[in-house]
């Protein structure tokens, strides 16, 4: 009787002060009229860049996999150098181009890229399945 009255009170106690789940909560997106999702992770404080602007990117890369983030195609820190591009001239996806815009340097932020805003199949070669949905988490570490 004692073993089922403290299991009771450590149930009740953990439902009450709202334990969380070890995966942690899902971003809440913000999306675009073009269907790209955003989350601003850390917001930056310098300025955002212009279009031609030089951008020095890190990055990760996953496939969405349920609603989150599945397995992982890139790690620019672990490969070594940044990504290195200019911003509006269609060098990077339109996700990309479309999500860094407004972003200040300094900033993180999650971009969730549907199909239509990420590679097209003959870009995506054997690590991207066809129509997939992409997250990326991209810090915006330069602007040159």
């Amino acid at each position: 009787m004692r073993a089922s009255i403290a299991c009771s009170m450590v149930l009740m106690s953990a439902v009450s002060f709202g334990c969380k789940s070890p995966q942690g909560s899902l971003p809440v997106w913000s999306t675009s009229p073009s269907g790209l999702g955003v989350v601003d992770l850390v917001a930056g404080e310098g300025p955002s860049p212009t279009l031609g602007q030089v951008c020095v990117i890190e990055s990760l890369g996953w496939i969405e996999e349920n609603g989150g983030k599945g397995r992982l195609f890139l790690d620019t820190r672990k490969r070594g150098f940044p990504d290195t591009f200019p911003l509006g001239v269609s060098r990077v996806i339109k996700g990309w181009d479309e999500g860094i815009a407004t972003m200040k340097q300094g900033g993180r932020r999650l971009l969730r890229v549907p199909p239509g805003l990420g590679y097209s199949p003959q870009e995506a070669g054997k690590d991207i399945p066809p129509d997939a949905t992409l997250i990326f988490e991209l810090e915006l570490i330069d602007l040159r």
